[in-house]
């Protein structure tokens, strides 16, 4: 489902009582915060530090799961499994492919933030 955004703005609305202020902090939290926390997961990847890595990936996690963003939820996942593992260079594959996601999200979540 690559069309379909990646969380259900419905859903969430429900969840935080229809508080639409409160999903646009949430959102423009999640815009601002995410490039430190690449930047963090990139520089432990490359560092080969799987713990800080896996430590980062936590935290992408907890950010995504915040929104109910599924694939990137299970995307990040695996990324932090990997890197518990040890498994770095699966770990940096699966970041690609979760960098592209993160993007994607923040690009929704923006939207909410600069509507009226």
């Amino acid at each position: 489902m690559p069309d379909e955004p990646l969380f259900d703005r419905s859903a969430l609305l429900e969840n935080l009582d229809h508080d639409l202020e409160l999903l646009r902090l949430m959102a423009k939290t999640f815009v601002d915060d995410v490039p430190r926390l690449l930047t963090e997961l990139r520089a432990a990847l490359r560092a080969g530090d799987a713990p800080e890595a896996a430590r980062a990936s936590h935290n992408i996690k907890g950010s995504a799961a915040n929104f109910g963003a599924a694939r990137l939820v299970e995307q990040v996942v695996a990324m932090e499994q990997a890197c518990r593992c040890g498994e770095l260079a699966k770990a940096s594959a699966a970041a690609k492919d979760a960098e592209r996601l993160i993007v994607t999200l923040a690009v929704e979540l923006r939207r909410e933030f600069t509507a009226r």
